[in-house]
């Protein structure tokens, strides 16, 4: 850290089952203590999942389901919610952060810890799909994603909010741009920040939606 000048360690593991959960948490517990002691935080991302909902269905539901929220809540200084790929290969086709999911998301982790120790982690990005390859989805910036969609034919989405554009060469995407970023959640719930994937797909739009 110091040689960084970080201010901390974020904690990026994912996908592990529910029989290393616990070594997983243990391994916070020893580690955190030596962060702080040296003046840092730490942050540990967060997969999304609600009461009826998990990232990747069935025999992979565990990258929802493993994780000790509260264990960790109680451990870490910030949990960083990945409030996005609510669509993915795993899960096609439609938005990757569709403004109430992203919500909902929020209010299941909000039963095991408090808003001061929740960092939102918003989407940079979108996908573009192809109906011939729905396992194989496009990431692209959410400026890309605006640009492309001026040239399609869009229909609002009453389940997503969000408009359905099909473009000239048979793909199709979802409108999430950078003024729908859920920013507004951070001071209605009064959560520690934001975060966001990835550097790369941001953009001036973006920045300029920064509150």
């Amino acid at each position: 850290m110091d040689d960084l000048g970080a201010d901390g360690i974020n904690l990026d593991i994912e996908g592990y089952r529910e029989d290393t959960a616990d070594s997983f948490v243990a391994f916070v517990e020893e580690l955190t203590p030596l962060i702080h002691a040296g003046g840092g935080e730490v942050s540990i991302d967060i997969i999304p999942r609600t009461d009826d909902w998990v990232v990747t269905p069935d025999e992979l539901s565990f990258w929802s389901t493993a994780p000790r929220r509260r264990e960790l809540a109680d451990l870490a200084d910030y949990l960083v919610l990945m409030a996005y790929d609510e669509h993915n290969r795993f899960r096609p086709d439609g938005p990757v952060a569709s403004p109430q999911w992203v919500e909902e998301n929020l209010r299941y982790l909000l039963r095991f810890a408090d808003p001061h120790e929740i960092v939102i982690g918003l989407n940079f990005y979108g996908r573009i799909w192809d109906p011939d390859e729905l396992d194989k989805p496009r990431a692209v910036g959410l400026g890309s994603l605006v640009d492309l969609a001026a040239g399609g034919e869009a229909t609002f989405d009453p389940e997503t909010g969000l408009d359905r554009v099909e473009l000239s060469d048979g793909r199709h995407l979802w409108l999430e741009t950078p003024e729908g970023l859920r920013f507004d959640l951070i001071d209605e719930y009064g959560l520690a920040g934001w975060a966001a994937w990835r550097l790369g797909f941001d953009s001036a739009a973006i920045w300029e939606a920064v509150p």
